[in-house]
C-alpha cells in the first residue's frame, strides 16, 4: 500500500508519494522494504500505482511500453488485475485536460475500471490510499496553525508514517504556466523516519502440514552443502536441476554469461532493453526498448539512483572499474539501481493484431503541443504506403501516399508542395488536369 498527496498550487500541480512496500496478513500490515517508486512519469502524464507489488510492477512495466494514452493505461490496469486478481487496485493518473486544466483520473477495480476524474485547481489538496484521512486532517492542522502548504505536507507523511507509509517522500510536479510546454519535474524531498518500531514477518509452523523455519541446513549423505537459509545460500553448484518451469532472477552471472559479454543459443524474452553502464545522475542515455510486438529508440536521462540490494538485502558493487562483474564484497565501485526519465524518439510496432494487423513507425520527439505534432509518420496498411509529417503547434498533415490508384501528395490548410530542379519534365499518356480555385500564376 502507499499515499499520495496532491495539491493546486501557483498555478502548477503538484503530488507526493513514498516509496514503501507492505504485504498484509490475516488482516495486519507488515513492513517488507523501501525503494520503490509508486509515482512515474511518462510523456505527459504521472502515473501511481497501489496495490500488490507484482501488479504495481506489472502495470509500470506495460505502460513503459505503451504510447502513456490514457485509455491504454485504463486497459493495462484492468488487464493486470484480472491476470492476478489479488486484492485491490487503484492507478492514478496526473495530467492536463484538453482545456489544459490540471486533473487527476483514478483507476480502480472498485468502480469496474471506470474512470473518475478531479479538477486539481489553486489551493485544493486531495490524498488518496492508506492513512489518507489521518494525513489530511493533519494537514488543515497545520495550515491553520500557519504552516506552509509544502511543510505542512511533509509533515503529514512523519505523522502517518508506519508498515503501509515510509521511505522516501517524492514529489513531482507539473508545470504548464509556459505557452506550448508543460514540464514535468521529479524532486527526492526528504526521507521519512519511522518513529516507531515496524513490525515484519516472523517464522513459524502450522499444523496443517505448513511450516517456515527460522533456520534449516541441507546437505547431502557427504555433508555437502546445499542449502543454508542461516546465510541465504542456495549451492546450485552441487545440483542438478532438470526441468525449470520458469525462471526469475534479478541477476544471472556465469564465466560465459556477464555484463561484458554473454553466449546463449537460443533466447526467447518478452521484453529486452540496452542500457551501458553510465549510472551518473544527469547522463543521458540513447538506448533500444523492446517488448511483444513494439520496439523503441529512446534517450533516457538518468534522475535518480539508489544503491542496489541483491534478495539478501547485501549491497551490491561493481569488482573493479570495469564494470563486468558483480560482488557483494565492498569495493570503490557501488552498483546503482538507476531511475530514467525516458523520453521516445522512434517507434515501431504493429497496428491492429492478427492478419489484419499492419507496421507503424512514429518519428521524432515532437513538441508536445498535440499528440502528434512536429512527428513523422511512416505506415503500410494493406493496399497502400502512408509517409506523414504532422506540422509543429497544430498537427497539420503533409504526406505522400502510394496506393493501387496511384500517387498522392497532400499539404492540408496552409500547406504548401514545391517542387524544384534544374530540369523538369511532366509526361502524361493520357492528359494533364489542373485544378485551382483561385486562378493560375505561370511566372
Amino acid at each position: 500500500m502507499s499515499m499520495i498527496v496532491y495539491m493546486g498550487y501557483e498555478d502548477k500541480a503538484w503530488v507526493y508519494s513514498d516509496t514503501r512496500v507492505s504485504a498484509k496478513l490475516e488482516g495486519v500490515d507488515y513492513y517488507i522494504r523501501d525503494g520503490f517508486d509508486k509515482a512515474r512519469a511518462y510523456g505527459d502524464k504521472v502515473v501511481m500505482v497501489m496495490g500488490s507489488l507484482p501488479m504495481a510492477e506489472q502495470i509500470f512495466y506495460d505502460i513503459d511500453f505503451s504510447d502513456y494514452q490514457l485509455d491504454t493505461i485504463v486497459s493495462i490496469t484492468s488487464k493486470v488485475y484480472k491476470e492476478h486478481n489479488q486484492g485491490e487496485i487503484g492507478v492514478y493518473v496526473l495530467a492536463l485536460d484538453d482545456n489544459d486544466k490540471y486533473v487527476i483520473h483514478t483507476i480502480s477495480n472498485l468502480n469496474d475500471f471506470a474512470i473518475e476524474t478531479e479538477v486539481i485547481t489553486n489551493n485544493v489538496i486531495g490524498a488518496a490510499g492508506a492513512n489518507s484521512d489521518k494525513a489530511l486532517q493533519h494537514i488543515s492542522e497545520q495550515l491553520k496553525a500557519g504552516i506552509p502548504r509544502h511543510e505542512a505536507i511533509k509533515s503529514a507523511y512523519q505523522h502517518v508514517a508506519d508498515e503501509k507509509v515510509g521511505g522516501d517522500c517524492i514529489l513531482h510536479q507539473l508545470d504548464n504556466t509556459k505557452e506550448f510546454t508543460l514540464i514535468i519535474n521529479r524532486y527526492k524531498t526528504y526521507e521519512i523516519f519511522d518513529e516507531n518500531p515496524l513490525r515484519k514477518f516472523s517464522e513459524m509452523a502450522a499444523m496443517d502440514g505448513t511450516a517456515k523455519f527460522k533456520k534449516l541446513i541441507l546437505t547431502d549423505g557427504n555433508n555437502t552443502a546445499l542449502l543454508n537459509s542461516e546465510t541465504r545460500k542456495f549451492h546450485l553448484n552441487n545440483w542438478d536441476i532438470e526441468g525449470v518451469g520458469s525462471l526469475d532472477a534479478q541477476f544471472i552471472q556465469a564465466s560465459a554469461l556477464t555484463a561484458e559479454d554473454g553466449f546463449i543459443n537460443d533466447l526467447t524474452v518478452n521484453a529486452l532493453k540496452t542500457l551501458d553502464k553510465t549510472d551518473t545522475v544527469g547522463s543521458k542515455i540513447d538506448y533500444v526498448q523492446a517488448k511483444d510486438n513494439f520496439l523503441k529508440l529512446v534517450t533516457g536521462t538518468i534522475t535518480n539512483r539508489i544503491h542496489a540490494q541483491n534478495s539478501n538485502g547485501e549491497l551490491l558493487y561493481w569488482t573493479d572499474a570495469n564494470k563486468t562483474n558483480l560482488t557483494t564484497s565492498p569495493t570503490p565501485y557501488p552498483f546503482y539501481d538507476l531511475t530514467y526519465n525516458p523520453i521516445d524518439k522512434f517507434k515501431l510496432y504493429l497496428e491492429g493484431a492478427g492478419d489484419t494487423s499492419y507496421p507503424r513507425m512514429i518519428l521524432g520527439v515532437g513538441d508536445g503541443v498535440t499528440e502528434l505534432s512536429g512527428k513523422a509518420i511512416i505506415e503500410k496498411p494493406t493496399g497502400k504506403l502512408n509517409i506523414s509529417y504532422h506540422k509543429s503547434n497544430t498537427g497539420t498533415v503533409r504526406e505522400v501516399t502510394l496506393d493501387d490508384m496511384g500517387i498522392t501528395i497532400r499539404a492540408n490548410n496552409d500547406g504548401t508542395v514545391t517542387i524544384e530542379g534544374q530540369n523538369i519534365k511532366v509526361t502524361a499518356t493520357n492528359k494533364i488536369t489542373l485544378d485551382a480555385t483561385n486562378g493560375y500564376d505561370f511566372a
